[in-house]
């Protein structure tokens, strides 16, 4: 079931806050700013430890087989892997990285989406490194969600043939999300 976020306590001047006020809302957004777990914001990290092969010149979402922290069970390491789920309304803030292995033939470039669609001003793309190196990216955004919008980074390379990412690295590809506001 999808958490809210709390209110803050509200009273008139003069007024005073109960004990049962006190833990219901103050306590409350205490624990969310400052808690842990399923206790605090909604936070997000995967990666992948597996390289995925990315078709020429497809949109291809990234798959991430591990987490690092998944505070609300947002994304599943075996059904949908490149999605983080949303279940707390609010805007989030996005970060994504992709890694392509050496290649010298034409771009490479990534993108973050929400239900499948890309989201503006979030494209970036490069050359190649050259023969020998590979490639990585990075991308961000703030993204106002509801509950149940799905959050992919997705890679694209059109080197003339499918073309590898980088995994369990540094250059690894990588999702972030963390609730910055309602």
């Amino acid at each position: 079931m999808p958490r809210t976020v709390p209110v803050i306590a509200n009273e008139s001047p003069g007024g005073f806050i109960a004990a049962a006020l006190w833990m219901a809302q103050v306590a409350a957004i205490g624990n969310w700013v400052l808690g842990s777990g399923s206790n605090g914001v909604p936070r997000f990290r995967g990666y992948a430890t597996s390289a995925q092969s990315l078709s020429d010149n497809v949109w291809t979402s990234l798959n991430l087989d591990t987490e690092q922290y998944d505070s609300d069970n947002g994304h599943s390491t075996s059904t949908n892997t490149s999605r983080y789920t949303v279940q707390v309304a609010g805007t989030y803030r996005v970060a994504a990285s992709v890694g392509y292995v050496a290649n010298v033939t034409n771009n490479r470039a990534i993108r973050l989406a929400v239900n499948g669609n890309a989201v503006v001003g979030s494209f970036v793309k490069t050359t190649p490194a050259n023969a020998t190196g590979s490639t990585g990216l990075v991308t961000t955004a703030d993204i106002p969600c509801v509950v149940g919008d799905y959050i992919e980074a997705m890679g694209n390379q059109n080197s003339g043939a499918a073309l590898n990412t980088v995994a369990a690295s540094d250059v690894a590809c990588s999702l972030s999300v963390a609730w910055i506001s309602g």
